[in-house]
């Protein structure tokens, strides 16, 4: 077995890196400022490497020991998950899920009822992901995240949602007036989106209509209020194979056209590889698993 630092030692050290400051971390560990930088110093030469580089009074972390610092937290917080579970055998069937607000609209939402009768002992606590957020948080057991880029795979589960390929979607009653024949149809009606500067539609009516280009267009920032509206006849909205799945099934939107594009960017499951052993967590990717191959 390794030789590890004594808990004490790498405690002090987690505490003084996050408040950069031996009196804040002396102060909220209830000891002394001079015990803190005892056990530091002792840390480092166990080490055999600085941790914080000195400027007067002022300390901040080395890059090794910003690493150090996060590897601890997550360990630390699994050592809580631990004693909460002796004390309360059902504190570690809380999950904490972050998804990105239109996929936790259009896609999860209908979803969870499933989930709920099939694992009634688990509390879920939703919180929304940042749409340029690549990873969880610091508290988030479990993400859903939106990138174009790579994840870290030796620090991270990852688990990829379908290519998103997008598509324009309306109302049927909109699609049964007939003036919807072919994409270069869509210069007469406005255009909806949730991206500032529609470059999906920018993209999609370059690769289909040419240069044809809308006469009007209405922006959302709100990701999802797009599709409603275009539910409700208001204009023509880029979709996607996910967040639109549900409405095109049941008849509120329609397609007016076979052509899509593939999206540069991907949805994906994302986990801390440390909390994979929590039963919440992989009944929660099981689930997962289910709801995509279905």
């Amino acid at each position: 077995m390794r030789k590890l630092p004594s808990l004490a030692a790498l405690r002090t050290f987690e505490c003084a890196a996050r408040h950069a400051h031996f009196g804040r971390a002396a102060a909220e560990l209830c000891v002394t400022d001079s015990a803190v930088s005892h056990q530091i110093r002792q840390l480092e030469e166990q080490l055999g490497v600085p941790l914080f580089i000195r400027e007067g009074r002022q300390i901040r972390p080395t890059i090794a020991a910003g690493r150090l610092m996060q590897s601890l937290q997550q360990a630390f917080e699994l050592i809580g998950d631990a004693c909460d579970e002796l004390r309360d055998p059902s504190s570690l069937a809380v999950l904490r899920l972050a998804v990105t607000a239109e996929l936790a609209q259009k896609w999860l939402m209908n979803r969870l009822t499933d989930f709920y009768v099939r694992y009634p002992h688990i509390t879920l606590h939703l919180y929304e992901q940042p749409i340029d957020a690549s990873a969880p948080g610091e508290d988030i057991d479990l993400a859903i995240t939106y990138g174009t880029g790579p994840v870290d795979s030796s620090a991270y589960f990852v688990r990829p949602l379908p290519d998103l390929q997008f598509f324009p979607v309306c109302s049927p009653g909109l699609f049964n007036q007939g003036n919807l024949k072919n994409p270069k149809d869509l210069v007469r009606h406005c255009l909806l989106h949730d991206d500032q500067d529609g470059k999906t539609w920018t993209a999609w009516l370059t690769s289909h209509a040419g240069d044809q280009r809308p006469q009007r267009q209405l922006y959302f920032a709100h990701a999802g209020l797009e599709l409603e509206a275009a539910a409700q006849g208001q204009g023509v909205a880029m979709g996607d194979n996910l967040t639109a799945q549900e409405d095109l099934q049941n008849g509120r939107l329609v397609r007016p056209f076979t052509a899509s594009m593939t999206a540069l960017g991907q949805y994906a499951l994302v986990c801390e590889r440390l909390r994979l052993e929590r039963p919440a967590v992989a009944q929660m990717l099981e689930w997962f698993n289910e709801q995509l191959a279905d």
